[in-house]
């Protein structure tokens, strides 16, 4: 039998096997691997069980690669459209700081729980966000938290380039009902409550007071309307008995003194405000009656209440002018006490 001879190793080759073995080492400890995003997350649109929602994907890329794709993992229980049309997409209405996800586009894919986009090259740590249509893609599932998923990009190869998992809550009811109340407004005033004619009555000239106004504000939808009524239709004089009677009669049409005898209002619209919605007109059986056009016109007064104007909405400050008017005959009897009093009010349609 042959003695086997078992060789010394040396040195230099014992080294150089270490070195082999250290090489093979290093190279098994480095492999390529996938990355985590910086930051990822999904926004629905809503998040109330069993709704149909749209949404926005943001993602922040943490790893070097050439995205070509990005997909999308819904969560278990929510249910996902299989056409990949209906996965349209927009960029605008972004959160501050973020920029739109380059290349994105229509859905290229839906598989089970998982929508895949195109996707452009991103830059790393930059916030990128679409957002994915709300009609005919995405119903959320039941109401519970912890519902997870996943974000991914990868390469064309295809190879993940980043992936992180992120988790939603849905809720019964995601809305909340706000009311509110505005009170009725409605103010009216008067400028004064006395109006004497500016001189001595005339049977040669039709006279006027110097007229008081009526301002009337209001939040009412549809407006105001506002009424006048005569106690005596007539200027009386307690001393004499005698009486300067209204001329005409209530027909929306004003009369004319010159030179019919009479006592008559005359309604004038001084200011028809500009804040609020309303308009002030005299329409007919709304102050057409004493929409007098000259100095010797006015309405016929009535022992009841008679609309003056009124306005079809809100108002800041609408202002009327009411003016007496008065003719009379030569024969008139003298008195210093003839005299009449007018009801003026308001009312607000709310």
């Amino acid at each position: 039998m042959t003695a086997k001879v078992i060789r010394p190793i040396s040195i230099l080759n014992l080294a150089a096997l270490v070195a082999v073995g250290v090489v093979q080492v290093v190279l098994f400890a480095l492999p390529a691997k996938a990355g985590n995003f910086e930051q990822v997350y999904i926004r629905l649109d809503r998040l109330a069980a069993s709704t149909t929602t749209g949404g926005m994907v943001c993602a922040q890329a943490d790893t070097v690669g050439t995205e070509a794709d990005v997909q999308v993992t819904f969560p278990t229980g929510f249910t996902v459209n299989t056409t990949a049309s209906n996965w349209t997409v927009t960029t605008t209405n972004l959160p501050s700081g973020a920029t739109a996800w380059p290349g994105i586009g229509t859905a290229s894919a839906v598989s089970g729980q998982t929508v895949t986009f195109p996707s452009s090259d991103m830059t790393v740590s930059t916030l990128y966000c679409f957002n994915f249509s709300g009609t005919s893609t995405l119903t959320n599932a039941t109401a519970g938290n912890d519902k997870t998923g996943t974000v991914t990009t990868r390469t064309s190869g295809p190879a993940t380039i980043d992936s992180s998992g992120y988790a939603l809550s849905i809720v019964s009811n995601d809305q909340i009902v706000v009311t509110a109340t505005v009170p009725a407004t409605f103010s009216f005033a008067l400028s004064g409550n006395t109006d004497a004619f500016t001189t001595n009555l005339s049977s040669s000239s039709v006279v006027s007071t110097s007229g008081r106004t009526v301002t009337i504000s209001t939040n009412a939808a549809s407006g105001w309307v506002a009424w006048v009524r005569s106690a005596n239709a007539a200027l009386n004089s307690a001393s004499t008995g005698a009486s300067i009677a209204t001329a005409g009669s209530v027909d929306n049409a004003p009369s004319n003194l010159d030179p019919t005898v009479g006592y008559v209002l005359d309604v004038d619209i001084t200011t028809d405000s500009g804040t609020g919605t309303g308009t002030v007109t005299q329409a007919s059986n709304y102050g057409a009656e004493y929409n007098g056009t000259t100095a010797e016109e006015g309405g016929t007064l009535s022992t009841s209440f008679q609309p003056i104007a009124a306005s079809n909405g809100t108002t800041g400050g609408d202002v009327l002018t009411l003016t007496e008017r008065a003719f009379i005959s030569a024969v008139q009897a003298a008195a210093t006490d003839y005299t009449d009093t007018l009801t003026v009010v308001a009312a607000g349609r709310f």
